[in-house]
């Protein structure tokens, strides 16, 4: 099962990649890791960095991929996003400002798109 959630979650991944590219976001680095997470995408757009959670589920009867994500989630991700400035201070002086975005999917047995849902800014909601 756990197999089946982890490349459940990379075609999610990539699925989200492809969708925010069409939408004129530059892929910096996926899966950015360390001892603390991972952070699924790092993109950029209008001067901004955006730290992506992707969340991907196969139907949604079981809940939906935003039940997945709350504070304690949003808090680890905002963590995670001041290591990554931190290991890399040209990519922070260029970017000021950033903002944490989820891309939510819901996919159907053979992973056609059912739903996707970009939710922009959830940093803001944190406080």
């Amino acid at each position: 099962m756990k197999n089946l959630n982890y490349q459940t979650g990379r075609v999610g991944e990539n699925l989200a990649r492809e969708y925010l590219i069409k939408k004129g976001y530059r892929i910096l680095q996926s899966n950015f890791h360390t001892r603390f997470g991972e952070i699924d995408l790092i993109a950029a757009k209008n001067q901004k960095l955006i730290f992506v959670e992707v969340k991907t589920k196969i139907g949604d009867q079981f809940g939906t991929p935003e039940d997945m994500i709350d504070k304690r989630k949003l808090g680890k991700i905002q963590m995670m996003a001041e290591v990554f400035l931190q290991k890399n201070p040209p990519v922070a002086k260029q970017y000021p400002a950033y903002q944490i975005d989820a891309v939510c999917l819901v996919l159907g047995l053979d992973n056609e798109i059912i739903r996707i849902n970009h939710w922009e800014d959830l940093g803001s909601e944190m406080v």
